[in-house]
């Protein structure tokens, strides 16, 4: 396990010192660094703050001493080395010893908006985060070695690179919410035996084949299986030797080449088996069939006028043969 203090000694804001803070009521307007959506700030001082909110995510990292933050009337106690993660507009106080330092970091999150994870991500920090060696021992190495570099790289005095900093900040977040996946899915598969997830599983089964023309998705399926969508997909895989999403789309073109021997007109097939658009559907269906559905059913088509065809020759070659005798 590394030290816990930081080696930096200058912890001078690279630029755009802070004047004061910004508050109306109870709502904090954070001064981030000009130019960017974020700023680490290094405490050293005996200052208490009330109760307060902010729309960014904020970590505290207390580096020595202990340091007590209330987030939503819950206390919680940070010795040296501990990390919390405060929910955005969470209400929160602070309570700082006679002595002691601690890292307050800041950062706007709103660039998640573009991350199809958005939502897991602000499930995941709707509740306080605390990491420390005796409470997360596994990960918290890496998050610890992820906030010294992030510190590193903002008080370097020199062009600060954004990219870095967000890309641990990332890289924290995926470390922790995994980590707390994990952890439930180990529950889980204490709880549960071998036979009552086989019986579960079946119970998915069945509801795919009734609902897979509906929208489906991933963590739906889940949470009607009354499992965590990372837990259910291993299991999916462990009893299908396919993923949750293969064999949708396997069952969905099963379906779409009965519909399609029907002479059903292809973008209402497409529709009718679940696929919300017919790019999606021929590129499916292209991929399970190696044709498209335009394809397949003149195929289909040319098969049945041999078989016909067939059919009337053996007819006319057994008329003549009778003739003949």
């Amino acid at each position: 396990m590394p030290s816990n203090k930081n080696t930096m000694t200058d912890f001078t804001q690279p630029f755009g010192n802070f004047v004061s803070r910004k508050i109306s009521k109870d709502e904090e307007f954070i001064d981030y660094l000009p130019g960017y959506r974020y700023r680490i700030w290094h405490n050293d001082q005996a200052t208490n703050f009330p109760d307060h909110k902010h729309d960014a995510l904020e970590i505290v990292f207390c580096s020595q001493g202990t340091y007590t933050v209330t987030v939503n009337n819950e206390d919680f106690k940070l010795h040296e080395g501990d990390i919390i993660f405060v929910p955005p507009m969470s209400v929160h106080s602070i309570t700082a010893p006679e002595s002691g330092e601690r890292f307050i970091m800041l950062f706007d999150i709103s660039f998640f908006d573009y991350f199809k994870s958005k939502k897991e991500v602000l499930d995941f920090f709707s509740t306080p985060r605390l990491t420390g060696i005796n409470t997360s021992s596994h990960i918290y190495p890496l998050v610890f070695s992820s906030l010294n570099k992030m510190i590193s790289l903002y008080f370097a005095l020199n062009e600060i690179n954004e990219i870095e900093i967000y890309s641990e900040l990332l890289k924290i977040i995926s470390l922790m919410s995994r980590s707390v996946e994990t952890d439930r899915i180990e529950e889980e598969e204490t709880i549960l035996t071998h036979s009552e997830i086989y019986n579960k599983f079946v119970r998915v089964l069945s509801y795919i084949e009734t609902n897979y023309s509906e929208d489906l998705n991933l963590e739906t399926v889940a949470n009607t299986a009354g499992f965590s969508k990372y837990h259910f997909s291993r299991l999916f895989k462990q009893y299908t030797d396919s993923t949750f999403y293969d064999y949708l789309c396997q069952k969905r073109i099963i379906e779409a080449k009965k519909l399609l021997i029907s002479n059903a007109p292809v973008t209402e097939v497409a529709f009718q088996v679940g696929f919300n658009n017919l790019t999606t559907f021929c590129r499916c269906f292209k991929k399970y069939t190696g044709c498209s559905p335009t394809q397949y059913k003149n195929k289909i088509s040319k098969e049945e006028s041999i078989s016909v065809n067939d059919i009337f020759d053996v007819y006319h070659t057994t008329n003549e043969t009778v003739s003949v005798q």
